[in-house]
C-alpha cells in the first residue's frame, strides 16, 4: 500500500472508528462498554469471534497468463485463461472483473472527480492553484491513450461471451447460471499502454532514466482480475478511484513473462525455468544464496552497469508459478542488480529473500534491503504466523513510498547524488579529499531509516492483507492498523532508538 504517515494510519484505527460506537452520553466515549451492539451477529459463515464458521466459504480463481512487454512502445499485451470456481451456496448469473488500468482513461470516474489542490497547501497564493504536477499528469494521460483494449473474451470452446464495461469494472454475463460447486473457464486477450508513474502517481508503471535511455517497469494491478464475491457483501464491485485498494480471490498462477533478453525479472512466485533465463553462473550464485549468512549477488553492480550500456534485440520468457495467492505483480529492467539470501524460518518453510535495484540505489540497498526483508519475517512470524510463501522480494521502483503484492514489494528511497559544498573547504582552500576520491552518492539518516521502514511496512503487508485477506475497499484500517503496530515492533527490534511513528522527516537536519 502506498506508504502513508504512520500517525495518520493509526488515527484510522482508533478507537474502533468513532461515530458508530458513540453512546447516549453525548461525545462521551465509554471504553468499558459491552460490544454486543457494535459487532455483527454471528452466523454459520462467521462466528462471534470472527473466525470462520462451519459453513464458511471462499471463491477461487486460477490464472494462466502469457504476457509480453514491448519496451519500444512501453506497452503490455497478454492472453489469460481464468478458471473460476463457485464455492458459494448461490447460483451466479454473471461474474465481475476489476479493470484497474481503466482508471487512467480521460472519462473514468477517477479522472472526472479530480479537484484542484487545496489552497491550504499554497497559503501564499491565496486562491485555488493549478500546479505543474497536475498539468503534467493531465497531459501524460491525454497523450498516452491509456486503459484496457479487450480484443477477445470467449469461453473454453472459443465462443464469444457477452460483457459490459462500467468504468473500472467488467460484468461478464454467463451463458447459464454457475451452480454452487461448479467451475467456469474463459479466455481474454487484452493490452494497454503503460503509464509513467512519476507523472500520474500510480501503483505501477515505468520509470525512465534519461541519461542512458533505460527503464524500470513495475507492473501492478495490470491484468483483469476477478472481483471478490463474499457472504457479507455479495459482489465487491465498487469502482477504483486510486484509493481503497481491493480484496481478491485466492488461486494458483502460472505467468509467462516475455521481456527483452537482457532484462532481469522479479515477480510473485517462484521462477519455474531458471535454466532458460539465467546463466550457469547466476544459477550457481542463487544456489549459494540459499544457505548464505549474508546476501549474495546474483547480478553484481558491475554486471548491471555493463548490461545497461546496450540494448538486446531478442526476447526471453520468464515463467513464474505461485500457489494460493490473491494477486500477481512483476518488475523488469536491464538495470537491475540482484541479491538474495535464504531465511530458515522457525515453524515454517524456508524462504528466499531477494532484492532488485539499479546502481542509482547504491550503496544503501545492498547494505539494508534484503536484511530488512529477513528481519521483517523474523519479527512478524514470531508475533503472528509463519511467512507462508517461498520467496519475499523488495524491488526499488519509485523515489519514495511503497506498495505490496504477494511475495513482492515495490519500495522507494535512493541515496542523494553527492554535491561538493563550497563552504566546507579546509583552511588551505582545498577539499579534505581530492574530488576523484569523493563518493558518487551518499545517504542521510532520513533515507536510511526511510528505506528500512518502508521495506518492513510493505513486507509486513504480505501478511496483512495479502495473506489475511481483509477488504481494503471497506476496512482499510484493518490491515493498516495491524500492520503498523507490528511494523513499530519490528523497527524497535532493528534498533532501540529507531525513529518510528512517522518521524523520519525529523532526521532531515542530521
Amino acid at each position: 500500500m502506498r506508504w502513508l504517515p504512520a500517525l495518520l494510519l493509526l488515527s484510522l484505527a482508533s478507537p474502533v472508528l468513532a461515530d458508530p460506537i458513540r453512546q447516549t452520553k453525548g461525545d462521551h466515549y465509554d471504553a468499558f462498554r459491552q460490544l454486543g451492539s457494535d459487532l455483527p451477529t454471528p452466523n454459520s459463515y462467521r462466528t462471534a469471534s470472527g473466525a470462520p464458521g462451519h459453513e464458511y466459504w471462499q471463491q477461487r480463481a486460477d490464472y494462466d497468463i502469457e504476457v509480453t512487454l514491448d519496451e519500444a512502445k512501453r506497452r503490455i499485451s497478454a492472453t489469460q485463461t481464468v478458471s473460476y470456481t463457485n464455492r458459494s451456496p448461490d447460483p451466479l448469473r454473471y461474474l465481475w472483473l476489476q479493470l484497474d488500468q481503466n482508471r487512467f482513461k480521460p472519462d473514468s470516474l477517477d479522472q472526472r472527480s479530480l479537484t484542484a489542490p487545496d489552497p491550504q497547501w499554497f497559503p501564499d497564493a491565496g486562491r485555488d492553484v493549478l500546479t505543474y504536477g497536475t498539468l503534467a499528469q493531465q497531459q501524460s494521460l491525454k497523450d498516452g491513450n491509456h486503459g484496457y483494449e479487450i480484443t477477445r473474451l470467449a469461453d473454453s470452446r472459443g465462443r464469444d461471451l457477452s460483457y459490459t464495461v462500467t468504468d473500472t469494472m467488467l460484468r461478464l454475463d454467463l451463458p447459464t447460471p454457475l451452480k454452487p460447486g461448479a467451475r467456469f473457464s474463459f479466455t481474454m486477450d487484452f493490452a494497454f499502454n503503460i503509464v509513467e508513474e512519476a507523472r500520474v502517481f500510480s501503483r505501477g508503471g515505468y520509470e525512465h532514466f534519461a541519461d542512458n535511455d533505460t527503464y524500470i517497469y513495475f507492473l501492478a494491478q495490470w491484468f483483469p482480475r476477478l472481483a471478490a464475491y463474499t457472504d457479507y457483501d455479495g459482489w465487491q464491485n465498487f469502482p477504483f478511484l486510486g484509493r481503497g485498494e481491493f480484496t481478491l480471490e485466492f488461486g494458483d498462477y502460472r505467468v509467462a513473462i516475455t521481456v527483452p533478453s537482457d532484462h532481469i525479472v522479479s515477480a510473485t512466485g517462484s521462477l519455474a525455468n531458471p535454466g532458460k533465463v539465467l546463466t550457469a553462473r547466476q544459477r550457481q550464485r542463487l544456489a549459494q544464496a540459499k544457505d548464505a549468512d549474508s546476501p549474495v549477488f546474483i547480478v553484481t553492480p558491475e554486471e548491471a552497469a555493463e548490461n545497461e550500456k546496450t540494448k538486446a534485440d531478442g526476447t526471453r520468457t520468464w515463467i513464474f508459478s505461485a500457489s494460493n495467492v490473491r494477486d500477481f505483480a512483476f518488475s523488469s529492467s536491464r538495470k537491475y542488480i540482484w541479491d538474495a539470501q535464504g531465511y530458515e524460518q522457525d515453524g515454517g518453510q524456508d524462504v528466499l529473500a531477494m532484492s532488485f535495484y539499479p546502481n542509482e540505489a547504491e550503496p544503501i540497498w545492498s547494505r539494508y534491503s534484503t536484511e530488512a526483508v529477513i528481519h521483517t519475517m523474523e519479527v512478524y512470524s514470531r508475533f503472528s504466523f509463519p511467512y507462508p510463501y517461498p520467496t519475499a522480494q523488495s524491488v526499488n521502483t519509485w523515489e519514495s513510498g511503497g506498495m505490496e503484492y504477494p511475495m513482492i514489494t515495490f519500495n522507494g528511497y535512493r541515496p542523494e547524488p553527492f554535491e561538493v559544498d563550497e563552504d566546507k573547504k579546509n583552511e588551505e582552500g582545498a577539499y579534505a579529499k581530492p574530488i576523484a576520491e569523493l563518493p558518487p552518492a551518499t545517504y542521510s539518516r532520513a533515507v536510511k531509516y526511510g528505506l528500512i521502514g518502508v521495506i518492513i511496512h510493505e513486507v509486513g503487508h504480505i501478511y496483512f492483507p495479502m495473506t489475511v485477506n481483509s477488504d481494503e475497499r471497506q476496512w482499510t484500517w484493518m490491515d493498516e492498523g495491524i500492520n503498523s503496530f507490528l511494523e513499530y515492533l519490528a523497527e524497535f527490534e532493528w534498533e532501540e532508538d529507531f525513529p518510528a511513528y512517522g518521524e523520519y522527516t525529523n532526521l532531515l537536519d542530521y
